[in-house]
């Protein structure tokens, strides 16, 4: 079996090294993307894979399907049975876990791996040569079902930080690329969920809802658009909408009933609008299919999680509603089962 590593690259030379370092012990070939580097990224990547480096060039165009492809079909060139996928700002965690074994005995064409908090997955190792080819220009999309997935359960990875700035730059130019891409598939509820994500994070939140909105009225993959509602519900909180935001956790939760997030923002949200039996009955629901005495880990999802409400959240909306209510006992059962759930999220993440 040939494992191949895919690193895209431009000016990357303070950050690709421990890119590389972390993959470069268990993988044949450490193949490097060239997009368009005028300083020293190639040298630093070749001071660490050495003979395993493999360099090809790419002219880049903005988009990221096609540099992925790109990487893929060069993979494969280079005799790859699988192809792991690493952008130079991310850093795989093997810990203990046997990659080649996973490899070995995986029916799947594509394995994700968990970011280090859980909140989300990637999809990471390809079987090659594949069988499905990436779309989109950002936000970039993979029809993994198409194939066959699941999430490595021991492997995680840690995604660094970017100066303020420089995300601002990036979300600035999503929102340009999307708003673009959108409009020329207006169907697919994919780069309007993404154009919504890209706003948000500019703080353009009635901007993000106009998006959350129409990708969650196109009704595609339910998981997608449940977190479009509940994307929408966070940015109205923020607008001073409560009950407007209560109406889109409703509707989040009529298109994927397994999303207890929805549950969770529910209740916050009646908490806020000082209806507080209906903050304990939300919070209840939560709770059934959160991941703390809940049945929260048999419940399959790829997408978005917003790991405090699926843990100590619930509980949280509990102790202060009862409190309010004046049952002093059931709010301090819920203080101690917040603090409960929120060790045993650190334990899991």
């Amino acid at each position: 079996m040939r494992i191949v590593a895919t690193t895209l690259f431009g000016n990357n030379e303070a950050i690709v090294a421990d890119a590389l370092r972390s993959v470069v012990d268990w993988v044949d070939v450490c193949l490097v993307i060239d997009t368009g580097a005028s300083d020293g990224t190639l040298a630093r990547a070749r001071e660490i894979a050495g003979t395993k480096l493999v360099e090809r060039t790419l002219a880049w165009t903005d988009d990221f399907a096609a540099a992925r492809n790109f990487a893929l079909d060069a993979a494969t060139e280079l005799g790859g049975d699988w192809a792991v996928t690493l952008d130079t700002d991310e850093r795989l965690v093997i810990g203990e876990a046997d990659v080649r074994a996973e490899l070995a005995r995986a029916t799947e064409g594509v394995l994700y791996v968990a970011n280090e908090t859980h909140a989300y997955v990637k999809e990471r190792f390809f079987k090659l040569p594949t069988q499905v080819r990436w779309r989109g220009p950002t936000h970039e999309a993979f029809e993994a079902y198409r194939v066959g997935f699941r999430t490595l359960a021991r492997v995680t990875f840690r995604e660094l930080s970017k100066p303020p700035e420089a995300y601002r730059r990036k979300f600035e130019r999503d929102v340009a690329t999307l708003a673009r891409h959108s409009a020329e598939h207006p169907d697919d509820p994919r780069w309007l969920f993404y154009l919504g994500e890209s706003h948000r994070n500019l703080g353009h939140n009635e901007e993000a809802v106009e998006a959350y909105d129409r990708c969650a009225a196109l009704r595609g993959w339910d998981e997608e658009s449940a977190i479009a509602c509940y994307r929408a519900a966070e940015c109205l909180a923020a607008l001073g909408r409560p009950q407007d935001a209560l109406d889109r956790c409703v509707a989040g939760l009529a298109r994927h009933a397994g999303v207890a997030e929805l549950a969770w923002l529910a209740g916050y949200l009646c908490y806020q609008l000082g209806r507080d039996a209906q903050a304990v009955y939300w919070a209840q629901l939560a709770i059934c299919h959160g991941r703390f005495r809940g049945d929260g880990d048999a419940i399959p999802r790829i997408g978005f999680r917003d790991p405090p409400a699926l843990w100590e959240g619930p509980y949280d909306v509990l102790r202060w509603a009862e409190q309010r209510r004046g049952n002093a006992a059931a709010a301090r059962d819920a203080e101690r089962l917040w603090a409960e759930a929120k060790e045993a999220r650190a334990r899991a993440t």
